[in-house]
């Protein structure tokens, strides 16, 4: 991993940790608040059911998505390929799953979220890319390798 990319790799791990802390601070965001007006928002839908037992379920839920979150931030700082990737695959998962259910009552998420999704696609191309070029190395599949005497 590059410099770069290892600082926006730690970045967007740090952002991950520091909200998944904030959703235990409901001045900051309450999570049962969020999803009393997904639940509102989604009435008659046909994500309403799901909706509306998260809503019955805010305390579990902030416990939940804070403990992913600060757990997929910490395997980003920690830098350690197999869990990085992981990660970033499981925020794709939950970015989706998150404005899916809030789109309707905070559709601002799409800005914020489009941010965190972008970034973690990114990651995750580089991630793959250079896992390429390595096997193309070590297979002595590179234009160099054929040049050698």
């Amino acid at each position: 991993m590059t410099g770069r990319n290892l600082i926006l790799q730690r970045v967007v791990g740090a952002l991950y940790i520091l909200a998944g802390i904030g959703k235990f601070f409901p001045r900051l965001e309450s999570v049962e608040g969020r999803l009393t007006d997904a639940s509102e928002a989604n009435r008659g839908t046909v994500i309403s059911g799901p909706v509306d037992w998260l809503d019955r379920h805010p305390t579990g839920v902030m416990w939940f998505v804070a403990t992913v979150m600060v757990a997929a931030g910490l395997a980003l700082l920690w830098n350690r390929r197999g869990l990085v990737i992981a990660a970033l695959y499981g925020q794709l998962l939950m970015l989706v799953l998150f404005v899916v259910i809030l789109v309707s009552s905070v559709p601002e998420i799409l800005v914020m979220d489009a941010a965190f999704f972008a970034a973690a696609l990114y990651l995750l191309y580089r991630y793959h890319s250079s896992a390429d070029a390595t096997v193309a190395a070590s297979t002595g599949s590179t234009p160099e390798a054929g040049d050698l005497p």
